[in-house]
């Protein structure tokens, strides 16, 4: 009778469990997001992450997930043994269809559905092999180095080493004798053709500051990028040495240290806002009050929360991906809101276009004759859209681009739409400059000073193109770049349509100070010469490839890009609002229309709330109206969009995830201070003949009887407690914060929608899918929530109001239970 094994030590078993768990959380978690963000050190960079937080980071995601998955197992075991074994399989299980989904992912062929299915086929199958074949433990086992390989092949072999392992050379900077104070300001995703009236001058109605500007300098109005990535093309235009088409520089001082900042930094003062790379040495800016990254607000917090969402685009299929935030258009605050700068007021109550560093930039000018280089790169008018031109936003959080997959645009509509959008940030803009150019006035360096406004490359809003990525397509949008040098004491402006690079930017510097370039580079002075006619128009996409046409020919395909733009926006403030179908109908009242009730349409619109709450003397007025239609199936329809009576705009739907979206912006002057209503109506027909149909819900309000969330239109949601699962959390700020998640019982769907009930008034109510990810529980997920909302939209922080968060999934609600502090009753 053979003798029964021993049963293992908890020491034991613990070891080899937390091996057998390390092992497969390196394959599904750490080998994955760690080889993406190796390969993409920039995730680092621009966070001005030290070695010690990345290594930090790297051991907690090599480590973290599986010790947290052996404690519980552990503290399962303390109570119940054979529990403890079932939950290890299961986790077996769950990491074997991790690892599945992530190969799978890479699929084209199969559906969202089939992914998930032979993802979790694989997880059973996995745990099943697991549980019987006893070799395949052993081999987890012997597997046990492999979470520790890919952690040293992070840290010491992938580009995201150099970061970890900083080695800062030192260039000797030359004493330049000339005082002339430098401007150099580095505009970012600007295609300078949105400046243009149909002469191909700036148009001075729209853009008065760039046309000031233009009066006092030399615009060189054929000038052209040479790279398309930021990370890359800010290093060119700072060194005036063209990227490398092998290997990938970080824009860090280690990878560029002959630039602008050592060439000068011995005789000049540096005063720098730097908002991607970091090419000032500490030496040099030592006084310079760097901005925390612009496409980053929050470093520490996001770090982990990008790379979450980053790991989800890893392993998502389709459609599932497109749920979660865009991660091709920044390196952080994926879907997260952008960091809102303190409002600045004028005396006239106009609002001070501060975004984007815009007034950090303007504050550091001095007065003292002493000799200072002024640098901003600033990201304006790179997305996410949301400035008006009076320095105003029109979201809280930043409304996402739509139509648009694998940062290709794929629909016209949508792709119109962001151009709008994308103009009406180019006069936003317009203002910031305007302000830097008074500021430079009011402190006397302006008339001194070498002025160069630039940017680091175009962007593009053409159906079927990329929207950042150059091609043969696209180039006369992304190429050029606005390139203005005012000399001191320039007053008289002229056009030069030679051949310019933004590698010219850097030689022209020295140029005029008188200071030679120590070093090789491969721009040219534009002073002192005269350009070339026509050239060779190079824009690199790294990796030995670019993209290339020549000067004359891309000038030609600008001039018809401006002839479709005019014929689009026309060339005045208020034709901007007036694209769509249906343009006749802009400004006419509703009560000249006959308009019938739709029996088969209903609209919710997103941040009614807000609507109902304008104050037009704050920096918010919510001109962008968005929101969904059901009763289309699947068609999309044209719209006209009133507010208080007139229509304000036109538009149409689009198709997204199985429902139907619209949007449009109205003109600022639509909205009143106070309660503002908005009327959806479906135009049909064309002509005389076209029929209104008004929409029902765009004017609804909603209230919480007992247990039951009716509308004033009759619809009636019953409350159930344990109907959806969930939490939610209370954030403080500016702005009130609320974050949670919410699914049905057993996590397979998130729920429809969340609403928000101050003191039984429905304040807030919207689509999760619109929502942005959560930022504080762990459970969330794809069922994950984060918004936020004016203070004036909620009562005073007391126990004698009630705030009452519920989500809805399948017409039943569940009041979310709040996780404290909660500063209502």
């Amino acid at each position: 009778m053979r003798a029964r094994r021993p049963e293992p030590s908890f020491a034991r078993t613990a070891l080899v469990r937390g091996a057998q768990l390390a092992v497969l959380s390196g394959f599904a978690l750490a080998e994955p997001l760690l080889d993406i963000l190796g390969k993409n050190p920039e995730f680092f960079s621009v966070r001005r992450s030290t070695s010690s937080q990345i290594v930090l980071f790297a051991l907690a995601v090599t480590l973290v997930p599986p010790l947290a998955l052996l404690a519980v197992e552990l503290l399962v075991r303390v109570f119940h043994g054979a529990a403890s074994d079932v939950l290890h399989v299961v986790f077996v299980a769950g990491l074997v269809a991790v690892i599945a989904l992530h190969v799978l992912t890479n699929d084209s062929s199969l559906s969202g559905v089939g992914a998930l299915v032979i993802a979790a086929a694989a997880g059973a199958l996995g745990a099943l092999l697991y549980r019987q074949a006893r070799p395949v433990g052993s081999f987890l086992t012997i597997l046990t180095p492999a979470p520790l390989i890919f952690l040293a092949l992070f840290l010491f072999s992938s580009d995201a080493s150099k970061l970890v392992f900083i080695k800062n050379p030192h260039v000797q900077s030359r004493h330049v004798s000339s005082t002339t104070p430098v401007v150099l300001i580095v505009f970012d995703e600007f295609a300078p053709v949105s400046l243009m009236n149909r002469h191909e001058k700036i148009d001075g109605q729209r853009y008065p500051n760039f046309t000031a500007l233009a009066r006092d300098s030399t615009w060189y109005r054929s000038a052209t990028t040479v790279q398309w990535l930021t990370e890359q093309a800010v290093p060119a235009v700072l060194t005036g040495i063209l990227p490398s088409q092998h290997g990938k520089p970080l824009p860090i001082y280690a990878d560029h240290p002959r630039n602008v900042f050592t060439l000068l930094g011995q005789g000049y003062r540096v005063r720098a806002v730097e908002s991607i790379t970091q090419l000032c040495p500490a030496r040099i800016c030592h006084e310079v009050r760097r901005a925390s990254p612009a496409a980053v607000s929050d470093a520490t917090r996001s770090l982990t929360s990008d790379a979450g969402i980053v790991y989800l685009h890893l392993v998502l299929p389709e459609p599932y991906s497109e749920r979660i935030p865009d991660i091709s258009d920044s390196w952080g605050n994926f879907g997260q809101k952008e960091k809102r700068e303190q409002v600045q007021p004028t005396a006239k109550g106009a609002i001070e276009p501060c975004g984007r560093n815009v007034c950090r930039f303007a504050g550091l000018f001095s007065r003292d004759r002493r000799p200072t280089l002024y640098v901003l790169h600033s990201l304006l008018p790179h997305v996410p859209y949301l400035y008006l031109p009076s320095g105003r936003r029109y979201g809280i959080e930043a409304p996402l681009l739509r139509g648009i997959k694998r940062n290709r645009w794929y629909r016209t509509w949508p792709a119109l739409q962001a151009y709008q959008r994308f103009l009406l940030q180019v006069e936003y803009t317009d203002r910031a400059l305007g302000l830097i150019v008074r500021r430079l006035k009011e402190k006397g360096v302006y008339d001194r000073a070498l002025m160069i406004v630039v940017a680091d490359h175009g962007v593009s809003m053409r159906a079927g193109q990329p929207r950042r990525r150059p091609t043969p397509g696209n180039l006369q949008d992304i190429g050029f770049v606005p390139l203005f040098v005012k000399l001191p004491n320039q007053h008289t402006g002229r056009i030069d349509d030679g051949f310019a690079q933004t590698i010219d930017v850097v030689p022209t510097i020295a140029h005029v100070l008188g200071a030679k370039i120590p070093w090789h580079v491969d721009g040219h002075s534009l002073v002192g010469r005269k350009l070339p006619s026509d050239g060779t128009v190079d824009v690199r996409l790294g990796n030995g490839k670019d993209v290339t046409m020549r000067l004359s020919a891309l000038r030609r395909l600008r001039a018809t890009a401006l002839r479709e733009q005019i014929a689009t926006f026309g060339l005045t403030g208020s034709s901007i609002y007036r694209i769509g179908p249906n343009r006749d109908l802009l400004g006419r009242p509703v009560t000249g229309l006959s308009v019938e009730p739709s029996e088969t349409l209903r609209v919710h619109l997103d941040g009614s709330e807000l609507l109902r709450i304008v104050d037009r003397s704050t920096d918010l007025l919510p001109t962008r109206i968005q929101g969904t239609i059901s009763g289309t199936s699947g068609q999309d329809v044209e719209l006209a969009v009133a507010v208080n009576g007139r229509i304000a705009g036109v538009t149409r739907t689009n198709q997204l995830e199985g429902q139907t979206y619209f949007s449009a912006m109205v003109p600022e002057d639509t909205l009143n201070s106070g309660r503002n209503d908005v009327q959806v109506l479906v135009v049909r027909g064309t002509g005389a003949g076209r029929t209104y149909e008004q929409l029902p819900g765009s004017s609804e309000t909603t209230t919480l009887v007992g247990n039951v969330i009716k509308s004033s239109e009759g619809v009636a949601i019953p409350v159930r407690a344990g109907a959806l699962r969930g939490q939610v959390q209370f954030l403080k700020g500016a702005l009130l914060g609320f974050s949670g998640w919410a699914a049905e019982p057993k996590l397979t769907h998130r729920a429809d929608s969340v609403m928000v009930f101050a003191d039984g008034r429905e304040v807030f109510s919207a689509p999760t899918a619109q929502l942005l990810p959560h930022r504080v529980f762990k459970q969330g997920g794809l069922f994950g929530f984060h918004f936020e909302l004016p203070k004036g939209l909620l009562p005073p922080q007391s126990s004698a109001h009630k705030v009452r968060v519920f989500a809805i999934r399948n017409g039943v609600a569940t009041e979310l239970p709040r996780k404290a502090p909660w500063p209502w009753g």
